[in-house]
């Protein structure tokens, strides 16, 4: 009878938790809705999902992507979106927090490099080729959105090679490491955001692939996207550890 007590009060406490945090996204987003490229759910749901799981995280991230069309109103393609983003991004992180020992660690590592590289490389293809058919106008503020790209994907590299190389020689804390490599997937994960909106939205308008409209539409969502992955570079490296602190304190 007391261990179902206890489990009452734990399920109960858990679903107090997720009710508040997800009043937290929604007043969140609300506050830099007006800001273009400004948003503070990533580093709020990320810290959030790493100190109590997966599973506290997917319900919170899918409470907060239906609860939010009560503001924004009922739009399919951006409902679809959010379903389908925000509970895997919070299954993700959920998944890090709860499994972040050294081998794990290593995995995510080494998996972050190569993700990183490959966007680098993609962002200097398209940069450096004819590969986009756009106005000179556009082409032009395109390249040099995506030179930027590949410049975050080069400080990012050196930030996360260089903390492990420090970490190695025990000049620096494995908290740093840590910090630096989650920020990267955060970056990597805001990035994928967009790219998953330039899917869902032409196949659910029926823009033609590669089409005016469609070519408009992606260029107008990658503007957002380098102060999005900024964003969430400054938020989630200055806040990681001092949130997930607080939520571990809060939790315990």
């Amino acid at each position: 009878m007391k261990g179902n007590q206890n489990g009452r009060r734990s399920a109960a406490k858990e679903i107090a938790f997720c009710a508040v945090m997800t009043a937290l996204l929604i007043g969140g987003q609300a506050a830099f809705f007006p800001i273009s490229g400004i948003e503070i759910v990533t580093v709020l749901l990320l810290t959030f999902s790493w100190s109590f799981g997966p599973r506290a995280g997917a319900m919170v991230a899918t409470a907060f992507s239906l609860l939010r069309c009560l503001i924004w109103g009922f739009h399919p393609p951006v409902i679809a979106l959010y379903l389908l983003y925000y509970p895997a991004f919070a299954l993700l992180f959920g998944m890090l927090g709860k499994n972040a020992s050294r081998r794990s660690a290593v995995t995510v590592f080494v998996t972050t490099n190569i993700l990183i590289i490959f966007i680098a490389v993609a962002c200097v293809l398209c940069a450096a080729t004819d590969f986009l058919k756009l106005s000179i106008l556009d082409i032009q503020s395109i390249r040099i959105l995506l030179w930027v790209c590949f410049a975050c994907c080069c400080g990012l590299l050196l930030l996360l090679n260089g903390s492990r190389i420090l970490s190695c020689l025990r000049m620096r804390s494995e908290s740093l490491t840590r910090t630096i490599s989650v920020t990267a997937i955060a970056a990597l994960c805001t990035i994928c955001f967009t790219l998953l909106d330039d899917v869902i939205t032409p196949i659910y308008y029926g823009l033609e692939w590669g089409g005016s409209t469609f070519m408009t539409y992606f260029y107008a969502s990658f503007l957002a996207l380098v102060p999005q992955t900024l964003c969430t570079i400054v938020t989630v490296g200055a806040l990681f550890l001092p949130l997930t602190k607080a939520f571990a304190t809060i939790r315990s």
